[in-house]
């Protein structure tokens, strides 16, 4: 079977929403399998959907990982998925980002209408960016102002052709202020 975007977007989806599931029942359910085993039976079952391989880490609060690994990360090679492997998750993030934003606004622990700097304190400043004056509802409708330096891409060649165009433009205005 092969990779696409569509797959990896699957994936990403999906091991989100068996992650919120998880963690949302880790607590309410003590008996059964073990957080670890079930991220691992979680990432067996989406690999049998046929997603060709998948990773999934999931962080505590005290700073302790855990991961699991099913499938192929090579399908020429057969290399299984390594457990120390990384990918971008790029425009799908936002999605996710955006339910549990909403889900938190739903159980009274936000406001749509909080500014940047009630949660990030000084962290959106500079190039006419004031995280006073910004609010999680424009973050989320994207009318925020805030400029979005990276290109999209439409082929793995584009994306290395910018990447490389970005490296050298950083390089030369580095310590520009």
């Amino acid at each position: 079977m092969t990779s696409t975007p569509r797959k990896h977007l699957v994936m990403a989806i999906g091991v989100a929403t068996l992650l919120a599931a998880e963690a949302a029942t880790a607590v309410a359910q003590p008996a059964g399998p073990s957080p670890v085993e079930q991220l691992r039976q979680d990432t067996e079952a989406i690999h049998a959907l046929g997603v060709s391989g998948v990773q999934a880490r999931v962080t505590a609060p005290d700073g302790r990982q855990s991961v699991a690994t099913s499938g192929t990360a090579d399908l020429n090679t057969g290399r299984p998925v390594p457990s120390d492997g990384y990918f971008r998750t790029a425009s799908t993030s936002k999605t996710l980002v955006a339910t549990v934003v909403l889900q938190l606004e739903a159980e009274g622990r936000l406001s749509l209408d909080d500014t940047v700097d009630h949660w990030l304190s000084g962290v959106v400043r500079g190039n006419g960016n004031d995280g006073s004056r910004i609010t999680s509802r424009q973050l989320l409708q994207h009318t925020s102002g805030i400029h979005d330096e990276l290109p999209g891409y439409t082929s793995p060649k584009e994306y290395y052709r910018q990447r490389i165009l970005l490296g050298h433009w950083s390089d030369r205005y580095r310590d520009q202020p």
